[in-house]
């Protein structure tokens, strides 16, 4: 079959799954229990922990990714960052979580903090320079997520100090399942390429948070880099920065802007000198409105630019894309998603990696699926297959392609 044909085949099907999902049976939907606490409350430790505001959580994942284009297991690239397994079965990761939260809103001096850790696949795709010592093979783990957060007596205030998931970008790392909108049904297995390619994973260093009122929400800080930690490849900070705008409970706008030396963005030893004369500059705008209990619509925008990279010449560098998202709740079983996506390199294919510049475009269409939502322990249980189109304007996918068609699935647990 070829792959227009391939094509309208799965949008056939895909239609016709729309069609049995409006038929499915709606029934009241048990609220969904945190498993982890619950069992240990049931040990005789979640009462100790509940009164110390400690909260402990997590998820595993795992998935496959089939590339309808060149089934056979090729090793070609594909540009899609943590799905770059295809063909294979894989277990994402696991996540664990340890946190207490503080409310800057409450004007007291309080402390919380936060752990996640993480093993699998993803974990050597996400390490910050220091923490990637001497791990090898396909699995492996990761200190995520480490700090603590201060918040201050007398103002709507609190100080974040350590590493954290960064704060740009409508997805997020955390199994993708975390994004604008909120909810692990709203969002796909594959990520974008503006998360992969013109965001940091993670940052680490300092971050105040100020509550002006329950519409504005102010951030700065000062962190070593994206995606640097205990060491630093050029030795310089970089500035932070975050406003969040709420008009209401069912529109957001998030801008986020970071601005220092960046090159190089590797991990681990051996890394060329670091270059802190020529400042990056990256821009992030997210815009999300709840139009319904059932329809969400969100945007996202990233820009980066630099007047250098050492290696290319030709001026400044820029990179960056625009995507927007559609995701209609039928039911408590099954929620419809949509990404449409354009990517553009134009320094040589440096934050892709691809040989030359190129401009991307993909579009991608899921199903979210609850199959158990009323049962207490499976309604954490969450499927999510998805089809997506990618094409680009050079021949950068695997086989000299302009083009790849991919369909995926994986399974989330929460507990």
């Amino acid at each position: 079959m070829k792959l227009a044909g391939k094509i309208v085949f799965i949008l056939v099907f895909l239609l016709n799954v729309q069609q049995a999902c409006l038929y499915a049976e709606e029934a009241p939907q048990a609220p969904a229990q945190p498993l982890l606490m619950d069992t240990l409350s049931k040990v005789g430790l979640g009462e100790s922990l509940n009164k110390a505001g400690i909260n402990m959580y997590g998820y595993s994942e795992a998935g496959y990714m089939y590339d309808a284009s060149v089934p056979q297991a090729h090793k070609g690239p594909t540009y899609m960052g943590f799905n770059n397994l295809k063909n294979n079965p894989v277990f994402d990761k696991i996540s664990l979580n340890i946190e207490r939260t503080v409310d800057p809103t409450k004007k007291q001096f309080d402390i919380g903090f936060r752990t996640e850790t993480i093993w699998g696949f993803d974990a050597k795709f996400i390490h910050s320079n220091g923490l990637d010592a001497t791990q090898t093979g396909r699995y492996q783990w990761d200190p995520l997520q480490a700090y603590i957060d201060v918040a201050l007596p007398n103002l709507p205030m609190k100080v974040r100090f350590g590493k954290w998931i960064e704060l740009a970008g409508f997805e997020h790392f955390s199994a993708n399942i975390y994004g604008a909108f909120g909810d692990p049904s709203r969002a796909f297995y594959s990520y974008s390429y503006q998360f992969l390619y013109a965001e940091p994973g993670t940052q680490t260093g300092i971050l105040a948070t100020y509550v002006l009122n329950p519409q504005w929400t102010f951030d700065a800080g000062f962190t070593r880099g994206w995606n640097q930690s205990t060491r630093d490849s050029n030795d310089s900070l970089d500035f932070l920065g975050r406003v969040t705008y709420t008009p209401s409970d069912k529109t957001s706008v998030i801008f986020v802007m970071t601005e220092g030396p960046e090159y190089p963005t590797g991990v681990g030893r051996g890394l060329p000198p670091g270059d802190d004369a020529h400042w990056w500059t990256a821009l992030d705008l997210v815009v999300t409105h709840k139009l319904n209990d059932k329809l969400s619509i969100g945007s996202g925008i990233d820009y980066v630019e630099t007047p250098k990279i050492p290696g290319l010449s030709d001026g400044n560098k820029q990179w960056g894309g625009m995507a927007g998202y559609a995701s209609y709740a039928l039911n408590q079983y099954f929620t419809l998603n949509s990404r449409l996506e354009w990517y553009n390199d134009s320094a040589g294919g440096f934050s892709t990696g691809a040989p030359v510049s190129a401009n991307y475009y993909e579009t991608t269409f899921g199903i979210a699926i609850k199959p158990f939502p009323t049962d207490k322990n499976l309604s954490h249980l969450l499927v999510r297959p998805e089809i997506r189109y990618d094409w680009s304007n050079r021949q950068v996918f695997d086989g000299g392609d302009r083009d790849q068609l991919m369909l995926g699935a994986d399974i989330l647990y929460t507990f």
